[in-house]
């Protein structure tokens, strides 16, 4: 097999096509305007040299939230540049942060940077209170106005102590505005009352990308990603995208794919991408056809990522509704669940639990969205049973369990049944 699979790419500019922020960072978010306006309003007292407000922006994953946020930042150093005004922007990826602790420490190791330059380590040791100071005295040494950004903070949980401090600055030499910024829409319901006034001063909520709009987002991505490919017009919408190298109903469907499941535009760019890969390895134009390909690689990694997670438990459980959905009965009852968990127990010479913590484990598959969950009277008088169903393709789940040596044997014996 050749280093590259065609003397003709179709990709020109791969970091376009790359999903994360990090790799290419769009100029601007038509599909946004009205959650951009309200970033506006939060940071419109700086005009007059008073505080910005606090906000919470908070959506679903992919929905450009931190990109919004970012592009703001940007403006306003450049408005702050101009007008001469001391204004500080500190960004805090929060992600792993699973406390106030860890974001009191990154905090105060990101302040020290602005003064001392990269490379300053976080502080150990300290307690809250300690931090919280050496977070609000860093805040002091730079005056003027900060603007806090604390993105992917809702890992904290319901440890809102930091959010609870930050809110309520003791500082006397600047002014302080805090967004945080969250993929769960039920964070602020999880903060303590007075966090919620405070932080949720303003509160922007980025609902999720219908198809039109993911299509107007892939068709920017394609313009400058792939060769001959461009706009007809100074809209660049999907309307006006002219290519050489893509079918027209490709970007079509990618939208619809992405917009069925969470409307996140990271998982259409990501499709979008793997679908051209595939194109261009064939010396292909792009077509539906290597989009449901894509989409079906991207599903099976996904699942299987999700699956080989799971316990040796969780996975005989999920064997047990396998078993039942390939023979014919789709929505099998805890009981026959459970019998099919102990034939395939002992044929990995495993422990046996007990029923109870089978359904507990088929409960844990059912918030993973590996399986379906319903419940259903037995008759008059005999109680409510558990249901369950797959949400994923039968053959990814054995594939995926499959890939656990411990469970190779009872993979064989599902695609035996399946045959």
């Amino acid at each position: 097999m050749s280093l590259f699979p065609s003397d003709d790419p179709i990709i020109e500019n791969h970091a376009v096509l790359e999903p994360d922020n990090n790799s290419y960072t769009p100029s601007n978010l038509p599909e946004r305007e009205d959650e951009l306006a309200e970033i506006n309003r939060i940071l419109r007292p700086l005009q007059t040299g008073g505080s910005p407000h606090n906000a919470l922006v908070y959506g679903p994953t992919g929905q450009g939230k931190t990109v919004a946020v970012e592009l703001k930042m940007q403006e306003l150093r450049t408005w702050a540049d101009n007008k001469g005004e001391d204004v500080t922007i500190v960004i805090a990826r929060c992600k792993g942060c699973d406390s106030s602790y860890h974001v009191l420490t990154l905090l105060v190791k990101r302040l020290r940077e602005i003064k001392e330059g990269r490379g300053v380590e976080r502080p150990q040791g300290y307690p809250r209170k300690a931090l919280i100071e050496m977070v609000f005295n860093e805040i002091d040494r730079l005056g003027g106005i900060v603007v806090l950004v604390l993105d992917e903070i809702d890992g904290i949980g319901e440890d809102d102590y930091a959010l609870y401090e930050l809110s309520r600055p003791d500082i006397s030499n600047a002014k302080i505005g805090v967004i945080g910024i969250t993929n769960d829409a039920q964070f602020r319901n999880n903060l303590d009352a007075d966090v919620q006034s405070s932080l949720g001063q303003r509160e922007i909520f980025f609902h999720p990308y219908d198809a039109n709009q993911l299509q107007d987002i892939l068709a920017r991505r394609a313009g400058r990603g792939l060769v001959d490919t461009s706009f007809n017009g100074a809209e660049r919408t999907f309307e006006n995208l002219e290519s050489n190298v893509l079918d027209d109903a490709t970007i079509p469907l990618t939208a619809a794919r992405a917009s069925n499941e969470t409307g996140d535009a990271r998982q259409a760019i990501r499709l979008l991408r793997d679908a051209c890969e595939i194109a261009e390895e064939r010396e292909e134009l792009v077509r539906e056809g290597h989009v449901k390909e894509a989409h079906r690689k991207i599903e099976k990694e996904a699942h299987r990522e999700l699956i080989e997670s799971e316990t040796t438990q969780r996975k005989l459980a999920l064997a047990g509704v396998i078993k039942h959905e390939i023979t014919g009965n789709p929505n099998p009852g805890t009981t026959d669940i459970y019998q099919t968990y102990c034939a395939f127990s002992k044929e990995i010479d495993g422990r046996q639990v007990s029923q109870r913590t089978v359904r507990a484990k088929l409960n844990d598959l059912a918030h993973q969205n590996i399986l379906t969950q319903s419940r259903r009277g037995r008759g008059q008088g005999r109680g409510m049973s558990n249901f369950y169903s797959l949400s994923i393709d039968p053959e990814l789940a054995i594939e995926a369990l499959g890939d656990d040596q411990r469970l190779e044997g009872v993979a064989e014996i599902l695609w035996d049944l399946g045959k």
